[in-house]
């Protein structure tokens, strides 16, 4: 399997699933025979390189090789307990929303990729998901493209469908059903969209953010007040996915004020998985 130590050290506590396993050992097969998973625009995570958009718990599994669109596990700030069990989202950067979940769990999300063209299909239709015909077409293979190539792209699929049981489904319904559900599960919103699982009793308390996200002393000690008197861990977790979104973390540098704060209020509660992603890991550029 080709990960890194960054990749490694992202997964943290868990362990890495057999179905990832099996996919990097799939790939390898592929690229063994001068092709690989490229072709369908899914290429295996080999290290870990978040975006500043990218949410402190989420570990990746691939990317589209364009725009920085990749996918990954969510954890829910370490409360699934196994990945495969974990929803999957895919982070756009450069796309409004940014951030789009897309599958309840790695099993189903290789049922949407043997279901589409391409991967980046997942995040061109997401925002049409309330339709019931995909918005645009994607040709599978380039008209020009080698015989070579065309057969690789059926085999790509085919062995999807036999090494890992995925199966075609209806994509466009999947992704509604999906976000209903985890929309109804949600005990609080967050500005990413993504919500927080957790207490049904919690109440929709909010952090107010300030206009053009200021770092000055006398806000530092506003969001200080405000997550020691925060009345739930759900609330404090709201916090902290609304502070990653608000502000920008840039890896290559030192953390600013609030992300240094916010490092503080991660180790107060334990999360040294979402820590070690934000802080501990140096991505190589």
């Amino acid at each position: 399997m080709s990960m890194d130590t960054s990749l490694l050290a992202a997964y943290g506590s868990y362990k890495v699933p057999e179905i990832i396993v099996s996919l990097h050992t799939l790939d390898k097969h592929f690229l063994d025979r001068g092709f690989s998973m490229d072709l369908i625009s899914f290429r295996l995570a080999n290290s870990y390189f978040p975006y500043s958009i990218t949410p402190p718990d989420l570990i990746p599994i691939a990317d589209t090789g364009g725009a920085g669109i990749h996918f990954g596990f969510l954890t829910d700030f370490g409360r699934v307990k196994h990945l495969e069990d974990a929803p999957i989202v895919c982070v756009t950067p450069t796309d409004d929303p940014p951030l789009r979940l897309v599958a309840r769990n790695i099993v189903e999300f290789m049922d949407l990729i043997v279901s589409v063209p391409h991967a980046e299909c997942l995040e061109a239709w997401w925002p049409h998901r309330d339709g019931d015909q995909p918005p645009e077409t994607y040709e599978t293979v380039d008209d020009d493209a080698p015989q070579s190539l065309r057969l690789a792209y059926d085999e790509i699929h085919s062995r999807l469908k036999q090494e890992l049981g995925a199966a075609n489904r209806p994509v466009l319904p999947y992704l509604r059903e999906t976000m209903n559900e985890r929309a109804q599960s949600s005990v609080l919103s967050t500005l990413d969209g993504l919500g927080i699982i957790g207490n049904a009793l919690v109440h929709g308390e909010h952090y107010a953010f300030q206009p053009h996200a200021p770092q000055d002393e006398a806000e530092l000690q506003r969001m200080t007040a405000y997550f020691e008197a925060a009345s739930s861990i759900e609330a404090k977790l709201a916090f902290i996915r609304d502070i990653n979104y608000m502000y920008v973390h840039n890896q290559f540098d030192a953390p600013s004020p609030v992300f240094e704060l916010l490092k503080q209020f991660m180790m107060s509660m334990g999360l040294y998985d979402e820590v070690t992603r934000m802080f501990d890991i140096r991505p190589t550029a």
